[in-house]
């Protein structure tokens, strides 16, 4: 099965056999077999699995001491989990730690094309029940520092596993250039970004400064996306109502005229300004009605012309509410508010019941509401959707939601809006994470590349995200 030459192979528990090219295994606890000998550091791997029901096919590298047993080695383990649909990336050294894990889409009795890369400290993996081409994503590009060096072996785990068309050979990570790093700017969450004439304009909740939620919203300016620039605050709290709890702004543009949403003292509030660089003030010093309209307002324009408002609501946790939104651009048609989403999945729930920080994407006819989901002081803060054929739903939500999700390497990812590259070829999300694995702020602005691919199992396109990332990135196409 192996194309590795002369793969001299030593068993570790559980009855292995080769059927039809290819490695099986069943029984025993955690079996593994290494391949003698073998020290990888750089390198990239493929191989074909198979996971039977309820069972776990994967991979361990950069290891050693390997025996039998679940936890009988060290090193990294790179694996698909058949019972719950999930990629699993993660280290044991002694107990396990996990790096990342995403849903993927397993089809039945599908073989998964598992491709490692790994060079130095990054990994970037990828799992498809097709071909991986040089047009593929990776699910993980992260960065650990836990193994630098070691052997490789095949790994199942609770039932059985089959294994073929194993290739291992030298890697060496592209040469990005000139490119980014994330984060790219601290201090700055809650993002929003206007590109105007061909400048980008982020407003934010300010975190960098312990007092900075009180004082209003802050801006930072780009030309491209990875280089920004501290422009102060564009609103101050005394040119609007309230006095703190500034956050999760949003900006449009009518007719010359910018309209700042924004979240004061937990209520949502407009404010305008002739320039995307401010300053804003609201003319009358009120909030939005009805008071249920609380935090996180999103604008969203139809091709028609049609503008729709989105909130967030607090009633059985955080929910997602949404209306039409008046010509007045400040006030809602409070007969068409109705809910769009309510946290009552379980990726939702860590450490409260959220569901926030609309945004609306329109792509073949077909409406993406997404959304980050839990408290966002949790590091399992993540990005979802749900789709409908209609701005105001029903919605279903994605099947294999999160579909960014929160790392070791970037906690608590979320909070996000869209926007696209200079030159208008790549569609970007643009998010914040975490200061660190134990303190969420003064939380930091990041970016990464987003796309829609074809369903497998039909039905809308899936939105699919190249992130989170912490190791080089190209520039967005067309900048400078």
């Amino acid at each position: 099965m192996a194309r590795y030459p002369a793969a001299p192979w030593v068993t570790h528990g559980g009855d292995w056999s080769v059927k039809d090219g290819a490695l099986r295994v069943n029984g025993g606890k955690g079996p593994k077999v290494s391949i003698d000998g073998l020290r990888l550091t750089d390198f990239q791997l493929d191989v074909e699995l198979l996971a039977g029901d309820g069972a776990q096919a994967g991979l361990v590298f950069r290891g050693d001491g390997f025996g039998e047993g679940v936890g009988a080695f060290r090193g990294y383990y790179v694996g698909i989990d058949a019972d719950d649909g999930q990629l699993l990336w993660g280290a044991h050294d002694p107990e396990w730690r996990r790096i990342a894990s995403q849903a993927v889409c397993l089809k039945g009795d599908a073989w998964i094309h598992l491709r490692i890369q790994a060079a130095g400290e990054n990994v970037r993996v990828f799992a498809d029940d097709k071909p991986i081409t040089d047009d593929s994503w990776p699910v993980f590009d992260g960065v650990d520092d836990a193994f630098a060096k070691g052997g490789l072996a095949l790994r199942a785990l609770d039932g059985e596993a089959s294994f073929r068309n194993l290739t291992v050979q030298p890697f060496r990570a592209p040469r990005v250039g000139r490119g980014y790093t994330n984060p790219v700017q601290p201090g700055a969450a809650d993002p929003v970004v206007l590109l105007h004439k061909g400048t980008y304009y982020a407003y934010t909740t300010y975190t960098l400064a312990s007092r900075g939620r009180q004082r209003g919203i802050r801006l930072f300016t780009s030309r491209d996306l990875a280089d920004w620039k501290d422009e102060g605050y564009v609103l101050d709290a005394d040119d609007t109502w309230g006095d703190s709890k500034f956050w999760a702004p949003d900006i449009v543009e009518k007719d010359g005229v910018f309209y700042l949403y924004y979240a004061a003292e937990e209520r949502m509030c407009v404010a305008t300004a002739k320039s995307p660089r401010g300053p804003f003030r609201q003319q009358t010093k009120a909030p939005m009605e009805p008071a249920s309209i609380r935090i996180d307002g999103h604008v969203f324009e139809d091709d028609d012309g049609k503008r729709y408002f989105y909130y967030v609501a607090f009633g059985d946790g955080n929910e997602i509410w949404g209306g039409r939104l008046n010509d007045d651009m400040t006030s809602v048609d409070e007969s068409s508010l109705r809910m769009m989403v309510k946290p009552d999945q379980a990726w939702e729930r860590h450490q409260a019941a959220v569901t926030e920080g609309p945004e609306i994407l329109k792509h073949k006819g077909i409406y993406y509401l997404t959304y980050s989901g839990s408290h966002f002081q949790s590091t399992e803060y993540s990005v979802g959707y749900a789709t409908s054929d209609s701005p105001l739903g029903p919605w279903t939500k994605h099947a294999n939601n999160p579909v960014m999700k929160s790392t070791s390497y970037a906690r608590g990812s979320g909070h996000h809006c869209f926007t696209t590259s200079p030159d208008g070829t790549e569609m970007f999300i643009v998010y914040h994470r975490h200061e660190s694995a134990t303190r969420a702020n003064p939380r930091k602005l990041s970016i990464d590349r987003a796309r829609f691919v074809p369903n497998p199992a039909g039905g809308p396109d899936i939105l699919q995200i190249h992130g989170p990332t912490t190791s080089p990135q190209p520039l967005p196409s067309g900048a400078r």
